[in-house]
């Protein structure tokens, strides 16, 4: 009995332990500092030509919010938003490149992505170097960052952010990507003033639980 109740407990131990890994899985960038691990909505339909990619086109679309809580929440995979009555849920991602084309693309559309950036102290002075197709707006923990109206492809290190912090702990970067039509796919990373990738980072897809409330 007493080698039952050991065996039992050992067991639980270990159900416990990989219960607490999958809570706190993180992953790294790559050895460029790209993001490659990334929760997305599926896309969102605007029903509308903005294949124009212009600002006075897409500007509404940047402002509009699609589901409640659009620019504080921090979803983890499979949390449910509505949008026009119909029901999306968000989805872990894992780019094999550091250019994430989306698949399958959908011409004028607006794409919703999340990462959470946890660095283990504050890191100053760096910006968010991105790449989009097309469209994007990018915040970091709500406060604006950068954003883009442009017909392109998505290559590495289209624009470049002001300088900002990245604080100790977990930092929410959000886009909104509008597709005007043909692929569609963003690219993001950390630099320092100097250009050279920011890599002491882990990109996390599970709502951390010191995520801020912004």
């Amino acid at each position: 009995m007493k080698k039952i109740l050991v065996t039992s407990f050992i067991c639980m131990l270990a159900l416990v332990g990989i219960s607490a890994q999958a809570q706190d899985k993180t992953f790294s960038v790559d050895d460029e500092g790209y993001i490659h691990n990334w929760l997305a909505l599926p896309a969102i339909d605007l029903k509308t030509d903005v294949g124009a990619n212009s600002e006075e086109v897409q500007k509404p679309f940047m402002e509009k919010e699609f589901f409640a809580n659009q620019k504080t929440a921090t979803p983890a995979e499979n949390d449910k938003v509505k949008v026009d009555g119909t029901e999306l849920a968000w989805k872990a991602c894992q780019a094999d490149d550091a250019c994430w084309k989306f698949d399958p693309p959908t011409d004028n559309s607006i794409y919703f992505v999340v990462a959470y950036v946890i660095a283990d102290q504050d890191i100053a002075d760096v910006s968010l170097s991105i790449g989009s197709d097309d469209s994007s707006l990018w915040t970091v923990n709500g406060a604006e960052a950068i954003k883009v109206y442009s017909g392109r492809a998505v290559e590495k290190d289209n624009d470049k952010s002001p300088a900002l912090t990245l604080k100790k702990g977990v930092n929410v970067i959000r886009a909104m990507v509008i597709n005007g039509n043909g692929e569609a796919g963003v690219s993001a990373r950390f630099v320092d003033k100097d250009g050279a990738a920011v890599k002491n980072i882990k990109v996390a897809t599970t709502t951390p639980a010191a995520a801020p409330a912004k």
